[in-house]
């Protein structure tokens, strides 16, 4: 009776150790599972897609899927979070050896209007659009309104170039509720940081799909 108990008792620590083990060597590789800031937002149990985790928004009213080796700046004014507003910055690891750094703005607002959504489209346009060209999605539950460009700075001034012309460094979108009551705006941000560590060669297809992947899987609760 002892020797099965003693058996069943370490089998049942093998399978503990084998998923910790598991859980350690996944986080080892990810700032998103290390970063404790980070990892609170992130349900591990619930399957997205390759290169994503399932990620709930700190006020209860959006999820989305979050992409590996990102991590949240925490610090205010980088992020706020209220009820029916929330600001979250995503970067990318400091561990990337493309030479280039992406990074995440989003945006929420909720227990608005047609119109409040429509404004902040305009702003979108106006800031990231190429002369105020945008594509548009639909999903089950959403509304999907977004665009590439090619952004670079003359001095002070922002220009904003032809995405066909020249790679694609901003994809912004604007993701809506079908009642246009909630809404999330979205700005990706590619920028080569330093040529020494790579090419900065941007491959926009990957790029592309990697933020309709992004924008398709957000969710309204």
């Amino acid at each position: 009776m002892k020797k099965a108990i003693i058996i069943c008792a370490l089998a049942i620590f093998v399978i503990l150790g084998g998923i910790f083990l598991a859980r350690g060597m996944r986080q080892q590789g990810d700032i998103a599972l290390k970063d404790n800031f980070t990892s609170s937002f992130i349900q591990e149990d619930i399957d997205t897609g390759e290169g994503f985790h399932f990620f709930e928004s700190k006020n209860g009213h959006y999820t989305l899927w979050y992409p590996k080796k990102f991590y949240i700046e925490e610090e205010p004014p980088y992020f706020i979070s209220k009820d029916h507003y929330e600001l979250m910055n995503f970067y990318e690891s400091s561990e990337s050896e493309s030479g280039l750094e992406r990074s995440f703005q989003i945006r929420y607002q909720g227990k608005k209007n047609q119109d409040s959504a429509d404004i902040t489209l305009k702003r979108l346009l106006d800031d990231f659009a190429f002369e105020k060209n945008y594509e548009e999605l639909t999903t089950e539950s959403t509304n999907i309104f977004f665009g590439p460009s090619n952004i670079t700075m003359d001095g002070k001034e922002a220009v904003i170039s032809n995405p066909d012309e020249s790679h694609a460094n901003r994809y912004f979108a604007l993701v809506q509720n079908k009642e246009g009551t909630q809404f999330l705006s979205v700005i990706f941000r590619i920028n080569c940081i330093d040529e020494s560590r790579g090419s900065c060669e941007i491959n926009d297809s990957e790029e592309r799909s990697f933020f309709e992947t992004f924008i398709k899987n957000i969710s309204f609760s």
